[in-house]
């Protein structure tokens, strides 16, 4: 009995975890949606501001959108959690997946998160 208290608390939490991270992808989305690339980039994650300049960021990712063209459906998909990923630096990752239709393309769409002290940040965007 006690084993499926802990169970069912375990994956209660994972829900809210997974809740939590598809709307602090939604809100990023949101903001890229409105073509809004300056406030997207601050809201990167502390590390990736670092590594990554504004007008970089701002440009690549105008001419990735222009690119796929106006937001016709988005659907999420998965929210995905990995612990010391080999690759990037040692620490807890997640990617929010979504099925999106574009007016030039369907793709996969996906918000990178690296957790930096004790807050999830955005780290990346990804298309395929």
């Amino acid at each position: 009995m006690w084993a499926l208290a802990i169970f069912l608390l375990l994956a209660i939490q994972d829900t809210d975890k997974e809740r939590m991270m598809k709307v602090q992808a939604d809100q990023w989305l949101a903001l890229v949606d409105a073509g809004d690339y300056g406030k997207a980039y601050d809201a990167l994650s502390e590390s990736t501001r670092k590594e990554l300049p504004r007008a970089e960021f701002v440009k690549s990712t105008e001419e990735l959108r222009d690119y796929v063209g106006k937001l016709q459906m988005r659907k999420y998909k998965s929210v995905e959690f990995v612990t010391n990923p080999p690759g990037p630096p040692e620490g807890e990752y997640s990617a929010v997946q979504y099925e999106t239709a574009f007016q030039n393309r369907p793709v996969t769409e996906a918000v990178a998160f690296r957790l930096e002290d004790g807050k999830w940040g955005v780290i990346g965007y990804y298309m395929r």
